[in-house]
């Protein structure tokens, strides 16, 4: 099998079949724009792209293709990563879906990636079997802790020429001997804008984004992104100079304390480790909705839970 990139009439047939799945309450329209407006921004044009399997003309499965950056410890490696795999109704029970994946798995082998990602949503079984590991991840859910008087400490919007310093943030907070991606400025601008793009796209209300920071000599020294939608608030992802976290803590007092008359805000959080600042207290702890799953292509070593570190916003 070759796989081919999906574009044109391709791509709008697979953007038809995928919809009604993955619509996420966009209409058809912006379900297209926000699908392609992912593969226009400077990280997509060159990371991201839809592959297909086709037979004359017809498509039997489709998929999108990632091409991350890890570390695994001090090692830097590439990464495949896979979403959206996805068979048309009247061909399915065939083995395309199946077929396809293992194409993509040797094509990344052969490309020197050492590692293969996604993210499950019809249970690990199917991806075990193509040699895929469940990667646990435990989600707490944190509540502000209110104290009298205002937070000292300003917290203004991010903008773009904050991610070179969130970047540089994430990097110094690596933790040794884990895996985590690699996660530039580029990238960084493109999990925001794919969360920020859903947002805009849909119904008024429905979601909302906000990327916040904090500064010390005109540059960022923590931040941290929260979403609102149908699932509840999230802090979807969060960093510091500070290995404490003290900063976002003070930061996420800050942003409570615009509603007073509200409850405390409460959130499930995407936490780096040893994130313990006073400011808020763990109330309760569970796994996380997205099944995370990685396999070993070639002689990579096997990733464990315990040795993953994944945020929230760069769930794809």
């Amino acid at each position: 099998m070759r796989l081919m990139t999906a574009e044109g009439g391709i791509l709008t047939e697979i953007l038809d079949g995928t919809y009604p799945i993955w619509g996420e309450g966009l209409s058809r329209v912006a379900y297209e724009k926000w699908n392609r407006a992912q593969m226009e921004t400077p990280w997509g044009r060159s990371s991201l792209r839809r592959v297909a399997s086709v037979d004359d003309g017809r498509v039997l499965s489709s998929a999108k293709q990632y091409d991350l950056d890890a570390w695994v410890g001090e090692r830097r490696i590439r990464v495949l990563g896979i979403g959206a795999a996805f068979t048309p109704p009247a061909v399915r029970g065939r083995g395309h879906a199946r077929a396809l994946i293992v194409q993509m798995l040797v094509d990344a082998a052969a490309r020197g990636c050492e590692l293969a990602l996604l993210f499950s949503e019809i249970g690990a079984s199917y991806y075990e079997q193509l040699g895929f590991r469940v990667i646990a991840q435990h989600i707490p859910t944190i509540e502000i802790i209110r104290r009298p008087g205002a937070p000292a400490v300003l917290v203004r919007a991010g903008e773009a020429d904050d991610l070179e310093a969130i970047a540089e943030i994430a990097a110094r907070t690596r933790p040794d001997g884990l895996f985590v991606l690699d996660r530039r400025a580029d990238f960084i601008a493109f999990m925001l804008a794919r969360k920020r793009l859903l947002a805009g796209l849909g119904p008024p209300g429905l979601r909302s984004v906000e990327f916040f920071v904090t500064e010390e000599a005109h540059r960022a020294v923590a931040y941290v992104v929260i979403s609102r939608g149908p699932h509840g608030v999230y802090l979807e992802d969060c960093g510091d100079r500070d290995p404490t976290g003290a900063r976002v803590g003070a930061m996420l007092q800050v942003l409570d304390a615009r509603e007073p008359a509200d409850a405390p805000l409460r959130c499930r959080a995407s936490l780096p480790p040893g994130f313990a600042p006073p400011q808020w207290r763990v109330v309760s702890e569970g796994r996380a909705e997205e099944i995370m799953m990685i396999s070993s292509l070639g002689e990579s070593p096997a990733i464990t839970a315990s040795q993953t570190i994944y945020p929230h916003l760069d769930v794809f």
